[in-house]
């Protein structure tokens, strides 16, 4: 009688081809003057980018691009980059929950754009993608369009990221692309396998990043695994992660994508 050898159960360790690095290991990655491609910053790295720009005055001249900042909180994220001098541009789409920058952006003091949500999102697939722009008919005549300001915000902002074409005849804006050097994302771990799991917006960064050959620093949660795909999130090639940031527990929020729920902050 033939035997069929058993099959090797699911493996239940990350592959891990990326490196396991501290927040403090992680911000000494970022160069001055890099674009940072934005999908999740956890406040553990959030701070040790603000210590380093305190201790060295490095990393300064920051370009920050992120869609939205998925409910970070006021006092959290994003906000604890709100320093002169660590950013030097924002190009944001949601701008409502990140006060400390907004407050930068009105006084004059950094660079600022607030396109729309969804076409940050397509800019960063077509950056993946090897395009040079996204073209697209959102925002004709409101703020974005270049005839009402471009999306800029202010004075010191005066490059033009948004062109008005008419390809066929038809008027639409060219959302000019850029390199982008690093991405700060989001990733949980698949319960009893290998894999990785994040949102396919974190994915698309984390494919432009590597289009123009930057480093992905992803952030995971110390405790707690995902028994199954969330509708949104999408299992990712590991190969896709450079860095790993292990966020302590109170950092424990949505975005870390833990099967156990977490209280928003304030």
């Amino acid at each position: 009688m033939l035997s069929v050898p058993p099959q090797p159960g699911p493996d239940i360790r990350p592959v891990r081809h990326w490196k396991t690095a501290s927040a403090a290991e992680a911000a000494g990655l970022i160069s001055s003057g890099t674009t940072v491609g934005v999908g999740w910053l956890g406040d553990g790295l959030a701070d040790a980018l603000a210590a380093s720009f305190a201790a060295r005055q490095e990393p300064r001249d920051l370009t920050i691009v992120y869609a939205a900042t998925q409910g970070e909180g006021r006092t959290h994220g994003l906000n604890r980059l709100a320093q002169e001098g660590l950013v030097r541009r924002v190009v944001g789409g949601q701008w409502h929950p990140v006060p400390a920058l907004q407050a930068l952006a009105v006084s004059n003091r950094i660079e600022a754009y607030s396109l729309p949500v969804g076409v940050i999102n397509r800019l960063f697939r077509d950056i993946a993608e090897g395009l040079p722009g996204h073209l697209s008919r959102s925002g004709l005549g409101t703020f974005t369009d270049p005839r009402n300001g471009g999306g800029r915000l202010n004075r010191r902002t005066r490059e033009q990221l948004v062109r008005l074409v008419r390809p066929a005849g038809d008027e639409a804006l060219l959302f000019r692309g850029f390199p982008i050097d690093v991405a700060l994302i989001g990733v949980a771990f698949m319960e009893g396998t290998a894999a990785i799991a994040m949102t396919r917006d974190a994915m698309t960064i984390a494919r432009a990043v590597r289009r123009c050959g930057g480093i992905v620093i992803a952030q995971t949660d110390r405790i707690g695994t995902l028994e199954k795909l969330p509708p949104g999130q999408a299992v990712a090639p590991d190969t896709l992660v450079d860095v790993l940031v292990v966020a302590e527990p109170r950092e424990r929020r949505w975005e870390t994508f833990s099967s156990a729920a977490a209280p928003r902050p304030a």
